[in-house]
């Protein structure tokens, strides 16, 4: 019997597995047949999916003489490690995860290790054996360090997978740690998702504390926001982006639970499609907008001042000399003790004196108001500086910025202010701005103000999963064996160092599952800099964009071929099996490395196998070990998805212990006061705002979002998801008032351009955006031999400007800015019969 696609997926998704099924039309891939459940040639496995989608489901995989024929939702333990009941917990997979049988079999595969033998760029190569490519690369990296520095090897992993071993840094990082190289973004956000997780940093850690890692992240488990009243989805396409985890915001609806769903976003998507408000917002404004909701709670006196005065900086006096807090020191100079001389000082309206926040006789801190300390000083709380900095958004100023309705303004101030608790939720575009970090340095404030931080139902949460950083908290001592550290050049830096060696000279790179040369902003720049090298290695299973610029391709293993731990994206820890041996010639990045390492002499670094890293990572038998992860064996972790040892739904910050300085929630943040952006008043982007002279050349913002049918430029190429994705060929949206004045059509191709570059394809007239905002999704291929844009890519268009302010935040310290961005768009018939 022969079924075509969509009987297949139908059967699939009710679960069965028929005897001999195969699929029609896709030379891809051809299903092996697939026996029933209790055949006893069929294996059945539980994984995690670690590809990059921030959804990390589980997958139930089978397999029948060797083959993958099937993958489907996987079940999760409702117990907790340790054996605490925890909540049913089921997300529902996308046909994301189903293609992952398409990716593991596609000829797309990088089957054999390879050396280039034509130019740069051109894609001639010739397949070569393991030995000789590590032997090339070992010999290589050695020559470039002794003749520029042991920087100048930069060792690149990134979000291709986040599993524990294989993800970023993983064991990349610790290849760059033992041969002194330098290490690209350990964290796989800098490259631009990591202004939301500098603001976190500025209000709830102190990024300079050794305990906090350089910065940290937590949010919300998903199922939390079932305990809010009103959820605000803010640049959040969840319904498209988060698939798996949209069922639970449609089952809380649905049951009553939650109250209103409001999306903030210009563009009308599929989650916009199910609010309840939409606030179709001007991109780029929305600190404004948050500026404008926080002053209506504050002259509406709906803040919550017991939550302030208890848990955050509000009633700190801040020094007006220096705009620092007021220490006690600045009162008292003939205190000797350094800690007494360094204590915050608030004012006490009971006996009407200045004195420390924790004196034992200090009965009513004042909140608001300003204080003489001196016959020369008067000092203002934090609170009345917050007044003070956002008292011009009304919500008539805040309309002429984002060109949202002054009523709706109102609206949303009240939605958020009156029902409490509330949520929000940031999708990771929000930090696509070169100000991201200060629209989420507003948002934690409203939160704050309204007692919403550590609430149930309640917080700002960009990614669910941060406590990760927790149960791994012996993972640094595994990265860096003999206290061996690399140097750090984050994504943003490396063109520098690779063109004008600033910091350092860069001269050759090892990507890990990392399609740099298509993925970062700026592209032509990079293209330039990876040209300028002496040497490239690419790991991947596909021959990506950055492959074509490798020097030494290496192929890698997908996730069904490799043995890994999963824990991101939720609280929960997935063991990841070897379920397949690896395809051709493939091999995992441990495997890799350490081939690598010991053709470099440092090969004793690389001799444990994956299950003995996981164990030392999660601290098996450790007294010390982590609470979350206390108890754990190697054989629980292999036996099912456990959720760490927390209360479930997870809510960050329950117990109201805040690591910053203070302990309190700094949502006046004295670090960035060299920066102008101590308080979170509006300031305009960088680029993409009507003020900029280039406006006038250049009048639509550019976007270039995310779309369900890949995960950046996973995917891309995958038979059953191009063809329910327009062949996975790229087009503009674009308003048809925007198009009219340019006399374009719907299915016209179009050029898109700027100073920094172009690209071309088609035209598609949509009214779900706004007009002066035109959006082309990102992540399809340019390649020699595959091109998803008629011409060019997104990444042709964007700029590589970072924000200094998020340098306070090592781990988070730069960030690309891709929708902060102006382009003009023409008609073009040059291309048109390329599509």
């Amino acid at each position: 019997m022969r079924v075509d696609r969509r009987e297949f997926l139908a059967s699939f998704f009710a679960g069965s597995a028929a005897s001999g099924i195969g699929l029609t039309g896709l030379r891809y891939f051809e299903l092996a047949a697939v026996a029933a459940p209790s055949a006893p040639d069929e294996k059945v496995f539980r994984t995690g999916h670690s590809n990059n989608c921030d959804g990390a489901c589980g997958h139930e995989v089978r397999v029948v003489n060797g083959r993958v024929t099937f993958v489907g939702p996987a079940s999760w333990e409702k117990t907790t490690i340790d054996g605490q009941a925890a909540q049913d917990f089921s997300p529902r997979i996308c046909l994301r995860g189903i293609s992952q049988m398409q990716n593991t079999y596609s000829p797309d595969r990088i089957k054999y290790p390879y050396r280039r033998v034509g130019e740069r760029g051109s894609g001639e190569f010739e397949r070569i054996s393991w030995d000789e490519a590590a032997t090339t690369i070992a010999t290589k990296f050695q020559e470039i360090q002794a003749k520029f520095g042991k920087p100048a090897v930069w060792i690149a992993p990134y979000s291709g997978s986040l599993s524990l071993i294989e993800g970023d840094p993983g064991v990349a990082g610790r290849f760059a740690g033992v041969i002194g190289a330098s290490l690209g973004d350990g964290m796989a956000d800098n490259q631009g998702d990591s202004a939301g997780p500098s603001a976190f940093n500025y209000l709830l850690f102190d990024p300079n504390d050794p305990a906090n890692n350089g910065g940290a992240l937590d949010g919300h488990e998903y199922t939390d926001f079932a305990n809010a009243k009103v959820l605000f989805l803010w640049a959040n396409n969840l319904a498209e982006t988060a698939i798996p985890d949209w069922r639970y915001i449609s089952a809380a609806r649905a049951r009553g639970d939650l109250k209103k769903l409001v999306v903030i976003d210009p563009r009308y998507t599929p989650t916009a499609a199910a609010a309840d408000v939409w606030a179709p917002i001007r991109p780029g404004t929305d600190s404004a907008l948050i500026d404008g909701m926080i002053n209506w709670m504050i002259k509406n006196k709906h803040y919550n001042e017991d939550y302030l005065l208890k848990y955050t900086v509000a009633p700190f006096l801040i020094n007006p000399k220096t705009k620092a807090f007021l220490r006690q020191a600045d009162v008292h100079p003939e205190l000797k003790d350094d800690a007494a001389r360094a204590k915050y000082m608030v004012f006490d309206a009971d006996d009407k004196t200045v004195k420390p926040f924790d004196s034992p006789d200090l009965k009513t801190a004042s909140l608001a108001g300003t204080y003489q300390i001196d016959g020369a000083t008067a000092a203002t709380t934090a609170f009345q500086a917050l007044v003070a900095a956002i008292e011009p958004y009304t919500p008539e100023h805040v309309a002429e910025i984002t060109e949202i309705d002054a009523k709706l303004v109102v609206r949303l101030a009240e939605l958020y202010a009156e029902n409490s608790p509330a949520a929000i939720k940031c999708g990771f575009g929000l930090s696509h701005w070169y100000r991201g970090d200060l629209t989420h340095q507003a948002l934690l404030t409203m939160a704050t103000l309204a007692g919403n931080i550590g609430v149930s139902g309640g917080g700002v949460t960009i990614f669910s999963g941060g406590l990760t950083s927790n149960a791994f908290s012996n993972l640094g001592n595994w990265l860096t064996p003999d206290d061996l550290k690399p140097s750090s050049l984050m994504p943003m830096d490396a063109c520098a160092a690779m063109l004008d060696g600033k910091p350092y000279p860069v001269r050759a790179a090892w990507f890990t599952i990392d399609n740099w040369a298509q993925q970062m902003s700026d592209r032509n720049r990079v293209l330039k800099a990876l040209g300028s090298l002496d040497f490239i290695v690419v790991s991947d299973y596909n021959f990506s964009a950055t492959a074509e610029m490798a020097d030494i391709i290496l192929p890698s293993c997908t996730y069904f071929e490799k043995t890994d731990l999963l824990s991101s994206a939720n609280y929960y820890l997935q063991y990841m099996p070897k379920i397949i041996e690896p395809l051709w010639e493939s091999k995992s990045e441990l495997d890799a490395f350490a081939m690598v390492a010991n053709k470099m002499g440092v090969g004793k670094y690389f001799t444990q196998s994956p299950d003995e890293i996981i164990a030392e990572v999660l601290a098996f038998g450790d007294p010390k070990a982590p609470d979350s992860v206390k108890g754990a064996t190697l054989e629980q972790v292999k036996s099912g998805a456990y959720h760490l040892n927390v209360p479930t739904p997870y809510v960050p910050f329950a117990d109201k212990k805040f690591a910053t300085k203070s302990g309190r929630i700094e949502f006046y943040v004295e670090a960035l006061l060299p920066y102008d952006q101590e308080l979170c008043g509006y300031k305009e982007p960088i680029e993409a705002i009507p003020s900029n002279p280039l406006f006038k050349r250049f009048p639509l913002v550019f976007l270039s979002t995310h779309t369900r049918f890949r995960t950046h430029s996973q995917f891309a190429n995958l038979p059953w998801l191009k063809e329910i994705n327009n062949q996975g060929q790229g087009f503009l949206e674009i308003n048809p008032t925007d198009a009219a004045r340019r006399g374009i059509g719907d299915g016209d191709v179009v050029r898109i351009f700027n100073d920094r570059g172009s690209m071309k394809v088609r035209a598609r007239l949509t009214e779900a955006i706004k007009p002066g905002v035109t959006n082309c999704y990102q992540g399809g291929w340019a390649t020699r031999r595959v091109k998803h844009y008629l011409e060019g890519h997104p990444n042709n268009l964007t700029h590589q400007i970072a924000n200094p302010a998020q340098s306070i935040v090592p781990t988070f310290s730069s960030n690309a800015a891709y929708y902060d961005c102006l382009v003009e768009v023409e008609s073009s018939t040059e291309g048109a019969n390329h599509a």
